[in-house]
């Protein structure tokens, strides 16, 4: 009991949902990627991927590939972190207050811990439908067969794959959401049982 007393100020600030909340309003004004994949040579890049669950940005030779639904899923992520960011400051400042123990949220965790699962499933469906191997990290060859006119070209196409540190501090954030809320917990524990008792 004495380091969430410590960590609340006795009871009346809960200092980790600080923590965790000014790390979610970060991440979500972040336009940085999660995740990066390119392929090719050098500068000279094929293909191109920069996802988050707020932005995605995808080249092919140059071309931006544009799928009109996923402003509004990027849209929406963000929105519904900002507002568990929102909620848990609210709820950390007033920690107290009876009703602060709902407005803490665990959806700063669930979406660092979808978003690999959301990149592996995408990944797959790309790799069966261009019929060659995509890597969720490392380095790898990406090899592809073009049949034209009765002739086989073959390519093979450098690819990098890689978590950024955008994705860490996304996790870390919901790692701290998570231990938020069970500190706050405690802290309901220890006000509910001050009340009763006075």
């Amino acid at each position: 009991m004495g380091l969430v007393k410590t960590l609340s100020l006795n009871y009346r600030v809960n200092l980790l949902g600080l923590v965790s909340a000014l790390l979610l309003f970060y991440t979500v004004s972040s336009n940085k990627p999660w995740w990066r994949m390119a392929g090719g040579v050098g500068d000279e890049k094929t293909f191109s991927a920069e996802i988050s669950p707020f932005n995605i940005a995808l080249e092919i030779l140059g071309k931006p590939v544009t799928v009109p639904i996923l402003p509004y899923l990027n849209l929406a992520a963000r929105l519904s972190i900002l507002l568990a960011a929102a909620t848990i400051l609210t709820g950390s400042l007033l920690a107290s207050k009876p009703w602060s123990k709902p407005m803490m949220s665990m959806k700063g965790l669930l979406l660092p811990i979808l978003f690999p699962g959301g990149l592996f499933i995408g990944l797959s469906l790309a790799s069966s439908y261009i019929g060659a191997n995509l890597p969720l990290m490392g380095e790898s060859t990406l090899k592809y067969e073009i049949q034209y006119g009765g002739l086989s070209i073959s390519t093979e196409t450098a690819v990098n794959a890689v978590l950024t540190e955008e994705y860490w501090i996304a996790l870390a954030a919901g790692i701290f959401s998570a231990f938020t809320k069970a500190i706050h917990n405690r802290i309901a524990e220890q006000t509910d049982s001050a009340i009763k008792g006075g």
